[in-house]
């Protein structure tokens, strides 16, 4: 500990000496090197601020990328002789008084949702407008490819505007919203067509010619009773990291299936380390549809996770956090950064962030399928599926383009759509993004061609295709929200209550689940379930 506090100060010395003078940048550093301070003092001390102590690692961590790719930023350059003084680049009051009210009066007669040059009134007949919720680097980027590929090519312009995607809903209903919306969460697409707010894309004959661009998991959100309310944008899954480094040490091998990863648990906690897997959607679904269940019955009239496969699956699913007591809520990046949690089931864009924000391990880890429960023929399955809507992080794991029902140019936002989702436009989205944003915004698009022509290496490459093999979509159904909130409510009933088993809690909330789905399938006049 004392010569990495030496060596930081030794990095504070060299940054004042570059810089001239101290600045916001060296917090990250100082605050490091004075809790190493204490530690040295008072070593006793680790084991109360072991946490903050692990958020310090990651913050440098994070700070070492961020300094390596810092852009250069000049406002200005001035060529002078030696004896002149350069001149001031302090602003003036008045100066300050003067930008601040053009800034004002800027604000009221520009829209800065807008990204890039808006068509004119006049050629209204083909210009659609295409709302983005991403961020203004995405906006960006899709305003330069449709000015400089669609627009060119087809002539119809485009108007990107970037807002929050959350009020679609209100602009609506208030006949306010966009031709197109893109990054639509997977669950919104049949909630909005059931009620006549986008528009049915089976009604375009040339629908078939992109569906094989896709997997079929990757359409299995959007499609309801043969009708197709939107494409699909992103699509992301699991897959399982894990440390070369500590398994080594530990002599452990990768776990292939469920069952090895509980003999590797034992492991694991003989040595003060776990899993990292926490009790999302994802993660029950994925052992749902190894154990042979399905989510819904008769076209999606009833649940049907309490079969006898879906019960199997809850009780796996509740063990792991009752009788393996892996933790619910942690943050298991920051866990498999340290060394605490070797093997994790995280989402595949956990990837970015660690070869981002964890330099210190680069290297010393990797991702393969995930483990998977062994067949009567004797062969493993691994699926997964890739569309759980409630993430741990709050993140939706894949999204949709949609065209609305308002729009005024069908035929235009169509052509716009098919673009968007081919293999040229999201390849050409992605590598923009990937050169502008680095590599944490590597993007999933859905498109599997696209995806190919990522710049992934060969190893992790091969282990995502791998995984792709065995995709499944979660399907959507009226009163289908229902089902993971109570599925949710059974796990806490049975794991943190601990009064209730597993089959009791899994039966008693699925009956609420069936009642949800009824009550909305007869606000839709459609047939509802008679029977329990």
């Amino acid at each position: 500990m004392t010569d990495v506090r030496d060596d930081l100060n030794q990095v504070l010395d060299q940054l004042g000496q570059m810089g001239g003078m101290s600045s916001e940048k060296e917090a990250v550093i100082i605050t490091m090197r004075d809790q190493l301070d204490s530690l040295i003092r008072n070593p006793e001390l680790f084991s109360r601020v072991i946490d903050s102590y692990k958020m310090n690692v990651s913050a440098l961590g994070t700070w070492i990328m961020q300094v390596i790719e810092q852009p250069l930023q000049i406002d200005a350059i001035y060529f002078t002789s030696p004896d002149t003084p350069a001149p001031s680049h302090h602003a003036g009051l008045f100066s300050k008084l003067a930008h601040e009210a053009k800034k004002l009066y800027y604000s009221f007669i520009i829209d800065y949702n807008v990204i890039g040059n808006v068509a004119d009134a006049s050629e209204q007949s083909e210009t659609i407008t295409v709302w983005i919720g991403s961020g203004r680097d995405q906006a960006n980027v899709l305003k330069k490819l449709a000015d400089e590929n669609f627009t060119y090519e087809t002539g119809i312009n485009v108007n990107v505007e970037l807002v929050d995607i959350n009020t679609l809903l209100q602009a609506t209903l208030a006949g306010q919203g966009p031709d197109v919306a893109l990054g639509v969460a997977n669950d919104w697409p049949m909630n909005y067509g059931l009620r006549n707010a986008v528009i049915d894309l089976s009604e375009f004959e040339d629908i078939h010619s992109i569906q094989d661009d896709f997997f079929e998991s990757a359409w299995e959100p959007y499609v309801y009773q043969d009708n197709i309310y939107g494409l699909p944008e992103t699509q992301t899954f699991p897959m399982m990291f894990y440390r070369r480094d500590i398994l080594a040490e530990l002599d452990l091998d990768l776990p292939q299936t469920w069952d090895e990863m509980k003999v590797a648990l034992s492991v694991l906690s003989k040595n003060q380390m776990d899993l990292g897997m926490l009790p999302s959607e994802q993660t029950y679904s994925m052992l749902l549809y190894q154990n042979g269940g399905e989510y819904y019955e008769e076209n999606g009239i009833r649940s049907a996770i309490d079969s006898e496969e879906g019960i199997q699956a809850f009780r796996e699913f509740t063990e792991f956090y009752s009788d393996y007591t892996l933790d619910r809520e942690t943050n298991i990046e920051q866990r498999f950064r340290t060394g605490e949690s070797p093997i994790i089931i995280s989402d595949f864009t956990t990837y970015n962030n660690l070869m981002v924000s964890a330099p210190d391990i680069r290297g010393l880890w990797g991702f393969t399928t995930v483990p998977g429960t062994v067949r009567e023929d004797g062969t493993i399955d691994n699926t997964v599926t890739t569309n759980g809507i409630y993430m741990p992080d709050g993140r939706t794991s894949s999204t949709a383009a949609v065209m609305m029902e308002g729009t005024s140019s069908k035929e235009n936002s169509w052509e716009f759509l098919k673009w968007w989702v081919s293999e040229e436009a999201q390849t050409a989205f992605g590598k923009e993004l990937e050169s502008l944003m680095g590599a944490a915004a590597r993007y999933p698009t859905a498109n599997r061609h696209a995806f190919e022509n990522l710049p992934w290496p060969t190893r992790d490459y091969q282990a995502l295709s791998a995984q792709m093999e065995n995709l499944r979509g979660i399907p959507q159904v009226p009163g289908g929200y229902f089902t993971w909130r109570n599925v949710n409510n059974a796990f806490y009933r049975t794991v943190v209550n601990q009064n209730m088993a597993p089959r009791e809690a899994l039966t008693e909330y699925v009956r609420y689940i069936n009642d949800e789905i009824n009550h909305k399938r007869n606000e839709f006049n459609m047939d509802i379930l008679t029977s329990p």
